[in-house]
């Protein structure tokens, strides 16, 4: 396949589910549905302070999260910018921000392993970094994912069944020439 040199699509997100090959896209929609109904989920139950089994639960998220990641970086948007010859380096930002945010729960949840230090006098009583850390990370996440789902769902749509179909099919090496794909 040839980059085709065409004007990139633009189909506003409320035209979307009216779209006729939007049922094609239900996966990586509903994928980021259930992301943000995760990180809801997280949140409200370090708002509640009921940390049982929380931190195993992020960390089995953010697995699952990255392994999704993997495929847009290594797969859609490669493909994506040399068919539509557009760049979606604000969604790989946007994975790096996450990342960093991962970073910071992790570290939340390990304080909370941490004895208390006596020494300071800070009140830590109203204190509660995993809430405030998984807040920080739930607004990057919609963030990112608005920002994704806008620049990588009209062109999807754009695409025609059949070369939908050889995407989502075929092997990276076989829809860019190697001298094509970035390393």
């Amino acid at each position: 396949m040839k980059a085709v040199a065409a004007a990139v699509p633009n189909i506003p997100r409320e035209d979307w589910t009216a779209h006729p090959r939007f049922r094609t896209q239900a996966l990586l929609l509903g994928s980021h549905a259930n992301f943000r109904r995760v990180s809801r989920y997280l949140v409200d139950q370090a708002a509640r302070e009921e940390f049982v089994g929380l931190h195993s639960l992020f960390d089995r998220w953010i697995a699952a999260m990255r392994s999704h990641e993997a495929y847009e970086e290594r797969k859609l948007y490669p493909y994506l910018e040399y068919r539509w010859q557009v760049s979606l380096e604000e969604a790989r930002t946007g994975h790096g921000e996450l990342h960093a945010r991962a970073d910071e729960v992790a570290e939340a949840f390990r304080s909370l392993a941490r004895p208390a230090d006596p020494t300071d006098s800070t009140d830590s009583s109203t204190d509660n970094p995993v809430l405030r850390a998984l807040q920080a990370h739930d607004r990057t996440l919609d963030d990112h994912l608005n920002v994704e789902e806008e620049a990588v769902i009209p062109l999807l749509l754009a695409l025609d069944p059949q070369e939908f179909d050889r995407y989502y099919r075929s092997p990276l090496s076989m829809l860019i020439p190697a001298d094509r794909r970035a390393l």
